[in-house]
């Protein structure tokens, strides 16, 4: 079982350095899947106010999440300001507590200030605490904001993960290039 759990983190090791090291580039792929993915944020009636309201947001279409006792996530997405998109950014979670499956999902960030943006942007922006029960694609997940200028929604896309955990979501922000 050890050695399963080892395997485990070198294949994540492996992937986010991959994420790291791949060029940032917003292509007609990587659109078709954030546009799906943001018609089903606008679809949600308890979304409708954040939109206008919102200085920027960040959009993560597919993110994973594994955990055992421990576990972790990690998901690549894209920061629009303005309707235009500036960059790509890099999650990666870590927790620890009750925590058994496997769960894919998407998410959104709302941002209400300038402050919240910029600390996005520069790569000093977490958040923690997770709640989260999913069954196929069904499921709801909550985690507490505890910044008051950001608003975090989660959509399930599918999976099976019970969990009560704590950790850290940490987001790391690149500029797209010319």
């Amino acid at each position: 079982m050890r050695l399963v759990r080892v395997l485990c983190l070198l294949v994540f090791a492996q992937l986010m350095v991959g994420c790291v090291m791949e060029p940032v580039r917003y292509d007609d792929e990587r659109a078709e899947s954030v546009e799906a993915t943001l018609a089903q944020f606008r679809g949600q009636k308890k979304l409708q106010p954040f939109f206008p309201d919102a200085l920027a947001y960040a959009l993560f279409p597919a993110n994973w999440r594994a955990g055992g006792g421990f576990g972790g996530a990690f998901g690549n997405g894209w920061l629009f300001e303005g309707g235009e998109v500036t960059g790509r950014a890099l999650m990666t979670e870590v927790f620890v507590g009750p925590s058994l499956g496997i769960q894919a999902d998407s998410k959104i960030l709302f941002f209400r200030s300038e402050d919240a943006l910029d600390q996005f942007r520069r790569g000093r922006f977490e958040f923690t605490g997770q709640a989260n029960a999913s069954v196929a694609t069904v499921g709801e997940a909550v985690t507490p904001g505890f910044n008051p200028d950001v608003a975090m929604f989660v959509l399930v896309r599918g999976g099976l993960l019970l969990e009560a955990s704590i950790g850290t979501q940490r987001y790391d922000f690149f500029p797209l290039e010319d």
